[in-house]
């Protein structure tokens, strides 16, 4: 056994150094850039030495390079390095697959070099470097183009020109100026599930009502703020329209209130939902196409005093992460994690509050399991993310499926992972713990604020200690902190007393960094990157509890909050604040957004 998981852990470091190739290949090709300058920079130092020892030292006629040929390689050279530099950069900002594109476009580079080394035909071999690493790099602007906007793609005629007027110093051209009339490159396709010809008729149905021209932008616009959802709240005058963007919501253009009443019964329509039901809640979902990707849309309308508010949460596929190493986890963490999910049976629960990426973890876990040779079946309320070769099941109340209903069912069908979107009754929680004890490994996720919590939360449902202890292997609890703009974030020094309050070295920590206030910016600009907000992205801080033999003991006996946790420190369980701190001091988020998640 011991052996079984050394080779494994072997094998994932392996992995991780295989991804981590390309970046250091990358940086290695700027040291022997450096290096080559620094030679000629001597060469040519010592160039007056060299003469005056010209009569006293026998020479040969010269010229054994042709300069020509040299200048035409050192240039493709730096051309190749310069790319290396633009798609390693590009990549990341537009969160592609970073390590494969560096790869291809270094590797291409790396092997052309070998064979101008290698063949004697300089002009072919010159031919073929060129084609090596233009191949993939041309690969890569044509699936970059198609996920950004007209003005962001490369290679364009108005980039090309933009780029000849920048070396010539002449005027830059114009930007083709959009008519006020035209939409954005955005179509609806209404509800996701049921017959294409009702979809059919509901888009058309919606595209002539009022109002569908400013749903197509606030949509477009909300897309392209990486909003996770939108809603519009109205009021007395107007509909209000904000964009939660990176957990935090922030205005946008309102609406008139017949406008605002005219754009939310559009969506009802697409969703399939009743119009003329403007006081009960109501839900559905639709989804739309966008450069050449889908995005689905799941709608949610309340009634209010001031009249009918919606919801919609934005789920974009091609943002869907794939596996642990996107997470933001820890090397020694993503392992135990690894460790856990990939067990025969047990039960892992992943808590923390509405909003805190505990779905995108559970479908992070199942892509760590062998799915073609394991029967893996999911019970969601709703099906957020499609998994090739997984049964994902949905809820729906309404038709009698529930949680504890279908789980019943599915223990009939053979599983051997399950996934259950959540825990919500105590109906629920004792299938999930039978199921983990009879041979099925279950992955699953509850509101609690820490991972201890989580399991006095199982109690408090009416599930019995002996049974959470026989079931749970271990409790993932996490938050979402925003990533800092790479762009605008300011280094300062941190204060001596916080640090050792922190438990952190003082004379070890030299800066921290920060968002950008009023006096850092200059003639009021705001950072496009993040559009002044000091902060573009999100990444997670986990608290991992690993059930071991003597917590099982704890559960059983004396089920108590603070016996549990100091037997859980003593096993090496790292808290949120501390695991929050590693991304602190890294310079990834603020000591201000640590607090205001960790609260």
């Amino acid at each position: 056994m011991q052996n079984a998981k050394c080779k494994l852990k072997i094998s994932r470091r392996a992995g991780q150094v295989l991804r981590a190739l390309p970046v250091r290949f990358f940086n290695l090709q700027f040291a022997i850039c450096n290096l080559q300058f620094a030679i000629c920079l001597i060469a040519l130092a010592l160039l007056p030495a060299t003469a005056a020892a010209a009569d006293s030292f026998p020479r040969g006629p010269g010229l054994y390079f042709n300069p020509i040929k040299l200048v035409l390689l050192l240039a493709a050279f730096l051309v190749w390095v310069k790319i290396c530099a633009w798609v390693n950069e590009d990549a990341k900002r537009l969160e592609l697959p970073q390590h494969t594109w560096n790869l291809l476009v270094c590797g291409g580079g790396f092997l052309g070099l070998l064979l101008v080394w290698a063949l004697p035909l300089f002009w072919l071999s010159l031919l073929l470097l060129l084609g090596l690493y233009v191949s993939p790099t041309l690969a890569y602007v044509n699936l970059r183009n198609q996920q950004v906007e007209d003005e962001d793609k490369v290679l364009t005629e108005y980039h090309l020109r933009l780029v000849a007027a920048r070396l010539l110093r002449t005027r830059p051209p114009r930007k083709k100026t959009k008519d006020a009339e035209e939409l954005p490159k955005l179509r609806f396709l209404g509800k996701s599930s049921g017959q294409r010809g009702e979809e059919d008729q509901r888009v058309a149905r919606a595209a002539s009502s009022q109002g569908y021209k400013g749903a197509v932008q606030m949509v477009h616009e909300a897309i392209k703020m990486r909003a996770t959802d939108i809603h519009m709240e109205p009021t007395r005058d107007e509909m209000t329209v904000r964009y939660r963007v990176d957990g935090i919501l922030r205005p946008a253009e309102s609406f008139s209130r017949a406008m605002g009443d005219g754009v939310i019964n559009i969506f009802k329509v697409l969703a399939d939902m009743d119009i003329t039901e403007k006081r009960k809640p109501q839900d559905g979902s639709f989804s739309a196409e966008m450069n050449k990707r889908t995005i689905d849309f799941r709608v949610a309308t309340a009634g209010s005093v001031a009249g009918e508010k919606l919801v919609m949460r934005i789920l974009d596929k091609s943002k869907a992460l794939v596996d642990l190493t996107q997470l933001g986890m820890r090397d020694r963490l993503r392992d135990q994690v690894h460790e856990i999910v990939t067990q025969p049976h047990g039960m892992i629960l992943v808590c923390g509050p509405t909003g805190a990426g505990k779905s995108t973890t559970l479908y992070a876990c199942l892509n760590e399991i062998d799915r073609f040779q394991k029967n893996v079946i999911t019970v969601e309320n709703p099906v957020e993310y499609h998994v090739s070769n997984v049964t994902q099941i949905e809820i729906n109340p309404k038709a009698g499926k529930t949680f504890a209903g279908e789980l019943r069912s599915i223990l009939r069908q053979d599983p051997d992972v399950i996934m259950i979107g959540e825990i919500r009754d105590q109906e629920t929680a004792d299938i999930a713990c039978q199921a983990a004890q009879t041979g099925h490994m279950v992955f699953t996720t509850l509101h609690a604020n820490d991972s201890v919590t989580a399991l006095l939360r199982l109690i408090d449902l009416g599930v019995q200690p002996f049974s959470i202890a026989s079931a749970v292997s271990g409790v993932l609890s996490q938050r979402l902190v925003r990533l800092l703009c790479s762009k605008c974030k300011v280094r300062y020094r941190p204060n001596p007393d916080m640090l050792r309050k922190a438990n952190l070295p003082a004379d070890k920590i030299k800066y921290f960094y920060r968002p950008p206030e009023d006096a850092d910016r200059e003639d009021d600009e705001v950072c496009p990157h993040c559009g002044g907000t000091g902060y573009r992205g999100r990444t997670g801080i986990f608290e991992l509890l690993v059930v071991n033999d003597a917590l099982r003991e704890l559960v059983r006996a004396n089920p108590n909050a603070n016996a549990i946790k100091q037997e859980a420190i003593k096993t090496g369980m790292k808290h949120l604040q501390e695991d929050g701190l590693r991304q602190v001091i890294e310079g990834r988020t603020s000591i201000q957004e640590l607090l205001r998640v960790c609260k």
